[in-house]
């Protein structure tokens, strides 16, 4: 590894020409690159189904800890995932690869068990073949490792110096089932049609627990007692925070932070499916959202999300804290992110599985040490894809050949740096978004296609792309699908 000192510039000379939708750009810049005097310890938080309501990205959710981290670090606001589902949304973070390369488009299944999948090195693989420990506690890949005498199989243990024994999320979810094991509030509701998993996870509400008695106050306690240690590695430390994923339950005082007569509810044209594609008409979560609206229980869902939010925050405050006052916050990159986002009944969906901006826009931030960049925010659209290479980058390595992302660095030095490169999203194969300036571009496997300008449509309530004046922009954002799976079903 090359490290150097570390150092930053102020940018001199600056200039950007844009040509409009092509990203072509030109630009000349006197700036020193970030680079390491010793090999930094990386600290990655990954957040389970947090959407962009965190209060940073202007929602209304109570996120303390997290908008901190925001101030300091580089801010992301429009970083998307690579695929809205967690299993290859994590997978291909992980890799550094693309669904169409490692073949996990669900959450059934394993990326090592498809062709190549045994070879494909992932982040803490690479960092440990560069002298790194790597420890991990809570969801990272799909599965965490679970409580029992064996890892479960897709935490993906060889990855892994070391994986925290424990649990996830919050207990206390039997507490709001019936005798079926299905959501007490659905009590005389048709179930014709309702997918089983939402029926027992579709539930909300405080509990009766400490937050001390919640794995994922536990995972990131387990991060504070790692930086009590002294390492004579540099570590990878990964730490995985289950809510807000689904069941939206969390200790009382976090459901206290939101009367319901406070909130606000999301706001849903009535007619706001009118110009979609009859392929993205409905989904598996359609029939759940109509018995949410029908029992009243929107609300409630609502602030259970919000309520599981701050306590995800909290946790994340409890581990920063404790690096912020160790000696290793002045040698640690914090690399803070969601694997997707999560929809509340916009478009008529429950939780993600869509390629619209609500379930795709995934919160990122990276925080380098104080000195090393100036704090700030990204407008570009960015993927999750990227971090592989970024991190790869920041060690002052050649980036691998396997990796299909592009290096985040660029923008820790500039953020305005003139991006060129979408995000690209992928929802089973031959369905895709593509996100670039202020642009949403979606097409379907059967070549139905969506446009949204976010400039002017941040809620996506109008399909630009039954409007023939896009069709150049139709065309110029349709060169990014990828070409495997640009087909026809």
């Amino acid at each position: 590894m090359n490290f150097k000192y570390y150092r930053i510039s102020q940018k001199k000379g600056f200039a950007i020409l844009s040509v409009y939708i092509a990203g072509l750009s030109s630009c000349t810049e006197e700036a020193e690159q970030i680079t390491f005097v010793t090999p930094p310890n990386i600290v990655m938080i990954a957040i389970d189904d947090m959407n962009d309501w965190i209060g940073s990205w202007g929602g209304q959710a109570i996120t303390p800890n997290i908008d901190k981290l925001a101030k300091e670090g580089r801010m992301f606001r429009n970083s998307f995932c690579i695929a809205p589902v967690c299993n290859p949304s994590r997978a291909s973070l992980m890799t550094g690869q693309r669904p169409e390369t490692t073949g996990l488009y669900e959450n059934i299944g394993n990326f090592r068990d498809n062709p190549g999948g045994m070879e494909r090195i992932t982040i803490p693989q690479y960092l440990r073949n560069y002298g790194y420990e790597a420890v991990a506690a809570g969801k990272i890949f799909h599965n965490p490792r679970g409580a029992g005498e064996e890892p479960l199989e897709r935490s993906d243990d060889i990855s892994w110096d070391y994986q925290w024994r424990g649990g996830l999320g919050t207990p206390g979810h039997h507490l709001f089932l019936n005798e079926e094991g299905y959501a007490k509030w659905l009590d005389g509701a048709n179930l014709d049609g309702v997918d089983s998993y939402l029926r027992r996870f579709g539930v909300w509400g405080p509990i009766p627990h400490s937050k001390e008695e919640c794995g994922d106050w536990q995972i990131a306690d387990f991060g504070v007692q790692y930086l009590e240690k002294e390492h004579e590695k540099p570590f990878f430390l990964a730490l995985g925070i289950f809510r807000p994923h689904s069941p939206q339950i969390a200790p009382r005082k976090y459901f206290d932070m939101y009367p319901p007569d406070q909130i606000d509810m999301p706001f849903i044209p009535h007619d706001e499916m009118d110009d979609i594609p009859e392929i993205a008409q409905t989904n598996w979560s359609t029939p759940f959202v109509n018995l949410v609206m029908e029992k009243g229980e929107w609300k409630n869902a609502v602030q259970g999300y919000l309520a599981s939010m701050s306590f995800a925050d909290d946790c994340v405050g409890h581990f920063m804290n404790a690096l912020d006052n160790s000696k290793y916050r002045d040698n640690t990159i914090v690399i803070f992110w969601s694997d997707h986002g999560f929809q509340l009944a916009h478009k008529q969906r429950w939780e993600k599985h869509t390629l619209w901006r609500q379930a795709t826009r995934s919160p990122m931030i990276i925080r380098l040490p104080e000195g090393m960049m100036e704090p700030g925010v990204t407008l570009a659209p960015v993927s999750l894809l990227d971090i592989y290479p970024t991190i790869v980058d920041l060690l002052g390595n050649e980036q691998p050949d396997y990796l299909e992302g592009h290096s985040l660095v660029p923008l820790l030095e500039n953020p305005d740096y003139p991006r060129k490169e979408p995000a690209v999203v992928t929802y089973r194969p031959g369905n895709h978004s593509v996100l670039f300036q202020n642009w949403n571009y979606i097409r379907y496997r059967d070549g139905s296609e969506e446009l949204y300008d976010h400039d002017s449509d941040p809620g996506e309530f109008s399909n630009l792309a039954l409007d023939p004046a896009y069709g150049a922009v139709l065309e110029k954002l349709g060169e990014w699908v990828p070409a495997s799976t640009n087909h026809s079903p």
